[in-house]
């Protein structure tokens, strides 16, 4: 004689629920985990060009890791993710699909340059803080060049007494209009770790034609508000900015 399953518990349900909902709010979303799969497999390819061994997928590479920091997440959740599409392989190949189609837009891109690179950033080579400024954003205000490829980067480090909230990047696209502020695009935030390690903060942005923005605007050390502390101080190095403009054709 079979015996029943008991009734489970009421609890049971929203507790199941609850940890679902914990574990997908843990996995890194599709388009950004295409983002950095995209970036590892660029930074593979260059590694390979230098004469570098090629590692194996997990390995711990430092700028691997570097790259998953940068986007704001951490390496275990990167490390979970991957788990997650291993089990799941049509969603992962979906993702490998279009890091492949990405890839070859670049190759693509790069056989078809014009002119060659052109440097645009002409501020300071080099910021200290709080030397040159207790509180400075090391702001951003350049004029483009017109539609093509921006490749732009810093390398910055952050100490960890430094004392300001919520230290990151915040770059985006302006062009005036008829209001006070002007129409602006902004670029995704990249928040920067206070850990004192000298590290280089880079994006590729892609100006199109019919883009009437002229002007990339915004701010290295952006930070929060710190209403709370009157007497508060940044402690950190920008060093090696630079913004490059690549002609494109466009079809």
């Amino acid at each position: 004689m079979f015996r029943k399953n008991p009734t489970p518990k009421t609890g049971y349900f929203p507790l199941l629920w609850l940890t679902l909902l914990i574990a997908c709010s843990d996995r890194i979303p599709k388009e950004e985990m295409t983002e950095i799969l995209t970036e590892i497999a660029l930074s593979k390819s260059y590694f390979s060009s230098e004469g570098i061994p090629d590692a194996r997928w997990k390995d711990t590479i430092p700028y691997h890791h570097h790259i998953v920091d940068r986007h704001g997440y951490q390496w275990a959740q990167f490390d979970s993710t991957i788990s997650w599409y291993c089990a799941h392989p049509d969603q992962y190949q979906d993702i490998l699909d279009e890091v492949i189609a990405r890839l070859s837009e670049m190759e693509q891109a790069v056989a078809e340059e014009l002119d060659p690179p052109s440097e645009l950033w002409t501020g300071r080579s080099a910021v200290q803080l709080p030397a040159d400024g207790a509180r400075d954003t090391v702001p951003v205000n350049i004029l483009l060049k017109g539609v093509g490829k921006y490749v732009i980067k810093a390398k910055i480090r952050i100490y960890p007494e430094d004392s300001s909230v919520d230290p990151h990047v915040a770059l985006y696209w302006w062009r005036s209009d008829t209001t006070m502020t002007g129409v602006c695009d902004t670029f995704r935030i990249i928040p920067i770790r206070k850990d004192g390690l000298m590290l280089e903060y880079s994006m590729e942005k892609t100006l199109l034609p019919g883009n009437e923005f002229t002007h990339l605007k915004g701010n290295w050390l952006q930070h929060g508000k710190n209403a709370m502390d009157t007497a508060w101080r940044k402690r950190a190095e920008v060093k090696d900015i630079s913004v490059y403009h690549i002609p494109q054709k466009f079809k």
